[in-house]
């Protein structure tokens, strides 16, 4: 007999949770599984990749969508009433002036909706919410499943969020996933009473998909500047990132000489003040901002170097689809990295300042050798992980008593 499981995303923006999610679903057997999905917000990059087949789509009780929208959706301007425009208006009013100070943004959020949020009326064998935030607590609180499993895509101490309100989640959970095995020890530190609930397992990365969609084109805005150095970021224009940091480094490379292009694929809220500062630095030549892209593994084929300049993280998949590529990589050295980076093997490790930045660029750009050396140990090593998938259906399939360390 087929278990019968729901995943809920709250939408299919250009996030590695989404990424991973949309690799593994093809990959889980329709014998095993009777799979239904359900999409909060019906968009993002990786929402055309959604099988076609074989999947049954649940949609999103219309509360749960307002919650989770924006006040300056198109949802929300035609397909909402008067009284629930009203409604997310004063949530957002609330939230500005009161709610973060006590609790994160999408819990306070959650606190003013579920009320009126009806419970799924189906039920499941499994239900997992793929991605933290507000679609966990949809889960505990609005579905009914014989198991439930929750994930967390990041290392969870450096999350701005209320832990208390967390903690019973959590709780009722069957399991908690998150993408690394330093991220596992992040929520066993927070929560140690629950630490029999938490496991690791990688987001799935296909090696076979990465090499096909890699050879699809050659980026035309490489053409003209293969003198250069090109070097390559991926990432939501957010705080935790480090683009700030990044432009900074630029500006210190374009001071010492250095010939390079420096490109960032991704959106996010601090688009205006790194435009501001590429503008004021006359950094225009050196550093650009090419926003989403739908296939970004020609991107990453093509440049010399991989740079990721990031404050904190689960487990980067990015960073695994550039080693799969067999690119050399610059990771700054946030709390989980050597979750992803062994420092001289399959990349370079550098501290998280503009200076030591732009130092390991030149460095590794100068010394062929350890490029080689790097290529190297990344074509013999890291060739995709698409067994992983074996660890998400035992634990989708296992039973509540099962140890975790089985997987």
């Amino acid at each position: 007999m087929k278990t019968k499981i729901l995943f809920v995303m709250p939408s299919l923006g250009s996030g590695g949770a989404e990424k991973s999610f949309v690799s593994m679903l093809p990959l889980l057997s329709h014998d095993e599984f009777e799979i239904h999905v359900m999409v909060v917000k019906e968009e993002g990059l990786f929402y055309p990749l959604l099988p076609k087949q074989d999947i049954t789509y649940v949609d999103a009780p219309k509360n749960l969508k307002i919650a989770l929208g924006s006040i300056h959706s198109e949802y929300l301007k035609s397909d909402c009433s008067t009284l629930d425009r009203i409604r997310k208006t004063l949530s957002n009013i609330a939230i500005r002036f009161h709610g973060i100070a006590r609790l994160g943004l999408l819990q306070f959020t959650w606190e003013i909706w579920k009320r009126i949020i009806p419970q799924l009326t189906e039920t499941y064998d499994v239900a997992v919410s793929f991605m933290d935030g507000m679609t966990n607590f949809y889960v505990i609180d609005k579905i009914e499943a014989k198991k439930k499993i929750l994930w967390v895509h990041n290392d969870y101490n450096k999350i701005k969020t209320n832990k208390d309100y967390e903690h019973p989640y959590f709780a009722k959970a069957d399991y908690v996933a998150t993408i690394s095995n330093l991220c596992v020890k992040s929520l066993e530190e927070t929560f140690p009473d629950l630490k029999d609930k938490f496991i690791a397992i990688e987001n799935i990365s296909s090696k076979k998909l990465i090499d096909k969609m890699a050879d699809e084109f050659y980026p035309e805005e490489y053409k003209g500047i293969e003198g250069k150095t090109i070097i390559l970021s991926i990432g939501r224009l957010v705080e935790q990132k480090g683009f700030d940091l990044a432009v900074r480094a630029a500006k210190t490379l374009k001071e010492k000489g250095f010939h390079f292009k420096w490109f960032i694929i991704g959106v996010g809220k601090l688009k205006e003040n790194l435009k501001a500062y590429i503008s004021q630095n006359d950094l225009q030549n050196y550093f650009e901002l090419l926003g989403e892209r739908p296939n970004p593994y020609p991107y990453i084929k093509h440049c010399n170097l991989f740079l990721q300049t990031s404050r904190f993280e689960g487990k980067s998949i990015v960073v695994d689809e550039a080693k799969i590529l067999n690119k050399p990589i610059i990771a700054t050295n946030y709390p989980t990295v050597k979750d992803n980076i062994q420092d001289g093997q399959n990349g370079i490790i550098c501290e998280i300042s503009p200076e030591a930045i732009a130092n390991a660029i030149i460095s590794l750009n100068q010394d062929e050798s350890k490029q080689r050396h790097i290529i190297s140990h990344l074509k013999k090593y890291c060739n995709g992980n698409e067994d992983e998938v074996e660890k998400y259906i035992k634990l989708f399939c296992r039973t509540h008593n099962q140890k975790v360390l089985s997987i």
